[in-house]
């Protein structure tokens, strides 16, 4: 029982280790100074913020019908294609202005 309790522990442990490792090294490239100027950023935002706020109210409504019994599958892959044309035209206005993928959170 005592061997059992020690290795359940260790392994515990170990996935604990990991997990806060790979949570320390894992930085945005933002975070490292790799986003475009702030200037662009900001024209790339006042942009994109139309698309945006449609994704995100979306986003909002898919998650919606997922939350309910009679889930209608026609409707949520509607939804899904809308959203990814959205963030598709997003990419576009950031290869536009130069902006990596990484920084269009």
């Amino acid at each position: 029982m005592k061997k059992n309790m020690i290795v359940g522990l260790a392994l515990a442990m170990g996935i604990l280790s990991v997990g806060a490792i790979s949570a320390s090294a894992a930085t945005s490239c933002c975070g490292n100074g790799n986003c475009a100027d702030k200037q662009v950023v900001q024209q790339f935002t006042q942009e994109t913020s139309a698309l945006s706020s449609t994704v995100k109210a979306k986003d909002l409504e898919l998650r919606g019908l997922y939350g309910y019994e009679g889930f209608d599958i026609r409707k949520a892959d509607e939804l899904e294609a809308e959203i990814k044309d959205l963030k598709g035209k997003i990419k576009v206005v950031a290869d536009k202005y130069g902006i990596s993928s990484c920084c269009l959170s």
